[in-house]
């Protein structure tokens, strides 16, 4: 499998989500928004080709998010809880950010069309709060943890057959 890092930066997931797009500027309508009770929510996202918020679990919804562009999907073995969901950049952008943030967390220029994220997590629902942490992490140190809730975001070229939790244990 090879890799390319785009990017990784600290994301607070509002409302346990955590936004991919190729705007930061668009909209949904209230049909595409998240919903707990929507089939497509309860697949752990929402959204819009465009658009997708995916679910997270730590309460504090403070996380390490990496970006790669990926020849293949994760390795199920390897992740606690894989999301796959359809993107489409029609701007040649990726954004990952949270749902009331302004400006990108992260931002990559990819080439125009259509891949499957596959959002694979790490140590759902651990954080500071749940370890009886008080100390604010600097980007650098929460970027280095790997006992408390992370995500790495797998951008692989085409459409995905299959939407959805892919393992979720």
């Amino acid at each position: 499998m090879t890799q390319q890092s785009l990017g990784a930066a600290r994301v607070f997931a509002s409302n346990y989500q955590i936004v991919v797009c190729d705007d930061p500027l668009s909209s949904l309508g209230s049909e595409d928004d998240w919903n707990w009770d929507a089939a497509k929510s309860k697949r752990g996202f929402a959204g819009v080709p465009t658009f997708r918020m995916i679910g997270t679990e730590a309460d504090l919804n403070n996380h390490w998010v990496e970006l790669v562009l990926s020849s293949e999907p994760p390795s199920p073995a390897e992740w606690q809880r894989i999301t796959c969901v359809h993107f489409h950049s029609g701007n040649g952008r990726i954004h990952v950010m949270s749902v009331i943030d302004h400006d990108p967390a992260l931002s990559a220029e990819i080439e125009s069309g259509d891949y499957a994220v596959y959002a694979a997590a790490q140590n759902l629902g651990i954080d500071q709060l749940s370890l009886g942490e008080a100390a604010k992490l600097s980007d650098s140190e929460i970027a280095e943890r790997r006992d408390v809730e992370w995500y790495r975001l797998f951008l692989v070229p085409g459409k995905p057959e299959f939407e959805g939790r892919v393992v979720d244990r």
